[in-house]
């Protein structure tokens, strides 16, 4: 079983004590992907990334400053959105990162797919950015299959904590025999269920938490995860 999260906008680079850092798996894709995006002034990654000119220009230095050689931190350790908090990777002992290192999986539009002990520098590129790379039109044209053939070479079971911007990078390559479980944090508003986003990802941490805490490898033991009123309902 491998678990896949969503990756963060914020990264505040840090690093777990006495562990090793791992190079990324797609060194060439990404090395694509930084001398496209090295050919941009800030004004055009404003647009081209819809971001204000204030992270267009701290993008545009982070980009300048790229160098998969630099030594950054561990990724589990180093992004720093909802869910990340919500997992607190920090308080993990050597055994949990290990364990976490084995089973998770984040998703990302420059780094394709990273372990948490993967070394990760700052950047900022969603994976619906509409960025053109040898005649791809986008990141999903890009990446293609690299993702899904990597995700699934040593299982055939995947837990899935990301959200759809993400995850559309696998699931039109899924064959019969490949499990892809996509847990829905749900609500109850008015009679209907629906998902509220914020909710969603401090759920989606907390889960991700508790499979590292409780050294959780079957999909059946994740159906005892309780939090904050939210619990398995198997008639939905």
């Amino acid at each position: 079983m491998k678990v896949i999260l969503s990756p963060a906008k914020n990264i505040k680079i840090r690093k777990f004590e006495n562990v090793d850092i791992k190079q990324p798996i797609f060194k060439n894709e990404i090395l694509e992907i930084i001398e496209k995006l090295k050919r941009y002034e800030p004004y055009e990654l404003e647009s081209l990334m819809k971001i204000n000119p204030e992270i267009a220009l701290n993008t545009f230095f982070n980009i300048s400053d790229f160098d998969i050689k630099n030594i950054g931190g561990h990724a589990l350790a180093s992004y720093d959105g909802l869910v990340f908090k919500n997992i607190n990777p920090i308080d993990f002992n050597k055994e949990e990162i290990l364990f976490a290192e084995n089973m998770i999986l984040i998703l990302s539009g420059l780094y394709g797919l990273l372990t948490p002990c993967t070394n990760i520098i700052k950047y900022r590129l969603e994976m619906q950015c509409k960025i053109e790379i040898h005649n791809n039109k986008n990141l999903y044209k890009f990446w293609d299959n690299k993702i899904y053939n990597e995700l699934y070479k040593n299982t055939d079971t995947v837990l899935n904590l990301a959200s759809k911007e993400y995850y559309k990078t696998i699931t039109p390559f899924l064959k019969n025999n490949q499990k892809f479980i996509t847990v829905d944090f749900l609500v109850n508003k008015n009679g209907k269920h629906k998902v509220i986003a914020t909710s969603a990802k401090i759920a989606r941490g907390q889960m991700t938490r508790y499979i590292i805490k409780n050294k959780i490898d079957r999909i059946e033991d994740i159906k005892e995860f309780m939090f904050d009123n939210y619990i398995y309902n198997e008639y939905l």
